[in-house]
Parts: C-alpha cells; sequence; structure tokens
C-alpha cells in the first residue's frame, strides 16, 4: 500500500521527480536553435543561441540584445548587454520542448518553447538583416 501511494504521489507530482538540464545539455538542445517561449498568455520572447553560449534576445516585438549564458549550480544564468544583473532559470525537457522557470526575484513562473527554427532571430530596429 505504501508503495501504491508514493507511485501516485510521484506521478501526480512531476516537479518532485523531474531534474534539470545540465549545461551540456542545454547547450546541446540549443546551440543553433532559435526558440520562441510563451508564457501561457501569449508569447514571451525569442532567443537565438550563437556558438561559445552567446545569445540573441528579443522580447516579442521589441529590439534585441545580445547575452551570453553560464551554469551557475543547476540553474542557467543570462547576462545581457543592458542589465548586467544574472537572469537565471532552470530548464527542463519536456516531451522533446524545453521548459523554463525563472529563478530569480518573484520567481517560479514558466515559459514553454513553442517553436524553434535554425534561422536567425528577426530583429527590429538597428539588427535588421542580420
Amino acid at each position: 500500500m505504501h508503495r501504491l501511494f508514493l507511485a501516485l504521489t510521484l506521478a501526480a507530482s512531476p516537479a518532485l521527480a523531474e531534474r534539470p538540464m545540465t549545461g551540456a545539455e542545454f547547450d546541446a538542445n540549443t546551440t543553433g536553435e532559435t526558440i520562441t517561449y510563451d508564457y501561457g498568455g501569449g508569447i514571451f520572447g525569442t532567443e537565438e543561441y550563437l556558438p561559445g553560449r552567446s545569445v540573441r534576445w528579443a522580447f516579442d516585438g521589441d529590439l534585441c540584445i545580445y547575452g551570453e549564458w553560464y551554469e551557475k549550480g543547476e540553474q542557467i544564468c543570462f547576462i545581457y548587454e543592458n542589465d548586467p544583473t544574472p537572469a537565471c532559470w532552470l530548464y527542463f525537457l519536456d516531451a522533446g520542448k524545453i521548459r523554463g522557470r525563472y529563478m530569480g526575484e518573484g520567481g517560479g513562473w514558466e515559459i514553454l518553447e513553442s517553436s524553434r527554427d535554425g534561422g536567425p532571430l528577426p530583429c527590429a530596429g538597428p539588427d535588421v538583416g542580420v
């Protein structure tokens, strides 16, 4: 009976059993990709993952900004050119799609990969055509 309860608890609570991606796993699943993320209420933004842990990010309809990511424990942290404060996330692979959980102030909310392609991030403003 105890085993049945434990099995049902784990099945009902996938967060207890999930394991964040390592930096190497995150790199293998993102480099060369342009991934758009949804936050449940619409598009959150799109990130192009460049070689050497460099990124180009744009909130939906906004200008592109450049940054880089690094591994800090289980978290993947990003620093962007316009803000030196790290934005740290836990990333998970769910049925081949990336899900991120924000770990900064006010954290706990999540984004989910809604699409991906290998093309460059279309940037508004000064980076048009890059």
